[in-house]
């Protein structure tokens, strides 16, 4: 997003403006993607796809090109990391944790061979997946911890862009969270925001992120897209993940979100 535009939605933050903004975005979002989608479903016609205002809700658009193309390359990106550190007999229990409407973890079961879980804030996302995704089994989780699993249960538990839209108290139950459903030796894959978004940041923002380490935008509800929250490679080394073992941590080298890789392992 442009320097620009964080202007505008700075302005309609502070007024509190965003979600009336974001229900305008939707509409025309449906509109523009209409023809497309028809023409997916005559090409896929055996591909399940969920309902737009749920693709919006998680993905900014329900474009299902890029929801079925994205989604099996960026599970091929996270299977390699389950491979690289994680024997593959027995197959490994996987999470993913916010896993909205299943455009990554549907591709699982077949990649991983494993026994696949996800779990998601929007009951309405869980409600869809449930029964269109018969391979992976679905769970609601809260804003907040815990999880509805005992511990030291999944051998790979991965996130995308959830941390991204959490504040930093519920931010560090969650890292806590995660931890205990782990298996001593199992590994954690995440996406955060990071340095490669802090040309856009404000004054303010930059103040805050060089001094803290994290920065939120919130004035919108958390755990939505538009809350939004940003980590210096320094604070989660130092303290959101400091209860793990660093495994590899790559700039804004999550597929398709310019995001930055964390791959952690309880030690």
């Amino acid at each position: 997003m442009k320097l620009s535009k964080q202007k505008i939605q700075r302005f309609l933050r502070d007024l509190g403006l965003l979600t009336v903004v974001n229900g305008i975005r939707y509409f025309f979002n449906t509109v523009k993607y209409y023809g497309r989608g028809k023409v997916f479903r005559s090409r896929y016609p055996g591909f399940k796809v969920p309902p737009q205002v749920l693709a919006f809700d998680a993905y900014s658009a329900s474009d299902w090109d890029f929801y079925k193309k994205s989604g099996e390359e960026t599970a091929a990106f996270l299977a390699a990391i389950a491979n690289r550190y994680l024997p593959k007999d027995p197959p490994p229990k996987v999470l993913e944790w916010g896993c909205g409407p299943a455009r990554v973890v549907r591709h699982l079961p077949a990649l991983l061979g494993a026994q696949v879980y996800g779990t998601d804030y929007n009951p309405q996302t869980i409600a869809w997946c449930t029964p269109n995704i018969p391979d992976v089994r679905f769970a609601e989780n809260g804003l907040v911890p815990p999880l509805p699993f005992g511990d030291n249960v999944f051998d790979f538990v991965y996130s995308i862009s959830v941390f991204t839209h959490l504040s930093e108290p519920v931010s560090q139950l969650w890292a806590a969270e995660l931890l205990r459903i782990l298996r001593p030796g199992g590994v954690l894959a995440v996406s955060t925001n990071g340095d490669a978004f802090r040309p856009l940041f404000f004054p303010d923002e930059q103040a805050a992120y060089d001094s803290r380490g994290v920065m939120v935008r919130g004035n919108f509800e958390e755990g939505k897209k538009l809350f939004l929250a940003y980590h210096s490679p320094e604070y989660l080394r130092g303290t959101l993940f400091k209860d793990f073992e660093s495994l590899e941590y790559v700039p804004a080298g999550f597929p398709f979100t310019g995001q930055d890789l964390s791959v952690l392992r309880k030690r």
